[in-house]
């Protein structure tokens, strides 16, 4: 009798899993600089700047904006950033924010969630070398409005929270019952849909905006291609390496001042 019980256990769980929905959402990310924005980095250690042709490419570069997929399947969700295949020479000149720039990742390239497990894992790139950063998720301290909007067809609902001493608006949808979202975001009664945070960060400022710009769902269940755990690394060890990094151009930038006068 025992063993009826479980094999009808065991047939009802893989029922339900098959019957799981995957669903694969498109967003579009951009990166809005201010209209005064400045970037001079330190060319070789010469204390060179850029040249105005040089700023606009950076500029531009920067803020075309970038593809992303999230796919969901349960518990778990993945956000990949779509590469863009460019012949533009200056396509890898500096960092990635919005579009297309290569030096560092700003918010990582693959990020796997597990709302059950509270489980992150975040593929993130500095200087060519590729991190997985292994951590729990964060538990955001979201204010609920009753603000409200249309976004593709669905009232979407106005959410806040401070992140980092900085004020990060979304817009989640409740009719969506998925509790994730783009990036790292998730912890809302329904699918984050638009994210709105200003970004201050290193030689980098400005507003990023991340919208939804579709929806699909697929009876394809198969497991997310979550990412390899290798170059494991937490986000507070990764965050002291960025430091390192920053400081290093800046003694850079430095001494070519410094060889200057």
């Amino acid at each position: 009798m025992k063993k009826i019980i479980s094999v009808f256990v065991l047939l009802l769980s893989f029922v339900a899993f098959s019957q799981q929905e995957k669903v694969e959402i498109s967003y579009t990310s951009r990166l809005i600089l201010p209209d005064d924005f400045t970037f001079q980095p330190p060319v070789g250690g010469n204390g060179r700047t850029m040249s105005k042709e040089m700023q606009d490419q950076f500029k531009k570069n920067v803020q075309e904006p970038q593809q992303a997929t999230l796919t969901i399947l349960g518990d778990e969700s993945l956000y990949k950033i779509i590469e863009k295949i460019s012949n533009d020479q200056n396509q890898g000149m500096g960092m990635r924010g919005g579009g297309g720039m290569r030096m560092f990742s700003m918010n990582g390239d693959n990020i796997y969630k597990n709302t059950a497990t509270h489980q992150l894992l975040k593929e993130q790139n500095m200087m060519g070398k590729e991190y997985v950063i292994k951590d729990s998720l964060r538990n955001f301290d979201w204010k609920l409005t009753r603000e409200t909007k249309t976004i593709l067809g669905n009232e979407a609902k106005k959410a806040t929270t401070i992140i980092d001493s900085v004020q990060t608006t979304v817009w989640y949808i409740p009719s969506l019952k998925y509790k994730t979202g783009p990036e790292k975001f998730w912890g809302l009664p329904g699918l984050i849909a638009e994210v709105q945070t200003e970004l201050n960060r290193g030689m980098l400022k400005g507003t990023r905006i991340i919208t939804l710009t579709d929806i699909k769902t697929s009876t394809n269940t198969k497991p997310l291609d979550k990412p390899k755990e290798k170059n494991i690394i937490t986000q507070k060890e990764y965050d002291k390496l960025m430091q390192e990094q920053r400081k290093k151009f800046e003694d850079m930038r430095n001494s070519g001042v410094n060889k200057r006068d």
